[in-house]
């Protein structure tokens, strides 16, 4: 069963927390690519994340973080080599990325849920995916962050 947009919880993150969705990002001249992780845990374990991203023009990539913590939330900003964010678009499209579909049968309830998207000039793709249960590609989508970008997949801030 798939989950409706209007329901997902992560798009319920990112308006609580005052996030743009991806594609406004895009509008900011400076800003080539981005890739956007929010993670919903089911439990309460760790605060509900967000991050992003960006690779911009003869900048440094950054990479912003928000936890919806209560009662405020805490932003982090970490500088990401280049390098770094190169190796982790190989990853991903090693792992078929831009051609997935969200992970078919995903849970409803009592499950982590994270939804990753990427964002390269008017291209924008996301799928939904659950870490725990993900198999195939979708697996290798969870491994490449986890390798790659661990900052924006940890628990807590």
């Amino acid at each position: 069963m798939q989950l409706s947009r209007r329901t997902d919880p992560m798009h319920l993150v990112m308006a609580r927390l005052g996030i743009a969705e991806l594609p406004e990002l895009i509008q900011h001249p400076t800003i080539n690519e981005a890739i956007r992780v929010t993670i919903y845990y089911h439990d309460n374990r760790a605060p509900a994340s967000v991050a992003t991203l960006r690779r911009e023009q003869n900048a440094p990539c950054q990479l912003d973080i928000v936890y919806d913590r209560v009662p405020r939330t805490t932003q982090l900003t970490f500088t990401i080599p280049t390098e770094r964010y190169l190796n982790l678009l190989v990853a991903l499209r090693k792992a078929r990325f831009d051609t997935l579909d969200d992970e078919s049968d995903l849970p409803l309830t009592g499950a982590d849920l994270w939804l990753v998207e990427r964002l390269a000039g008017t291209f924008h793709h996301d799928i939904v995916l659950c870490p725990t249960s993900a198999r195939g590609h979708l697996r290798d989508i969870v491994l490449a962050l986890r390798d790659h970008l661990p900052e924006a997949v940890r628990e807590g801030a």
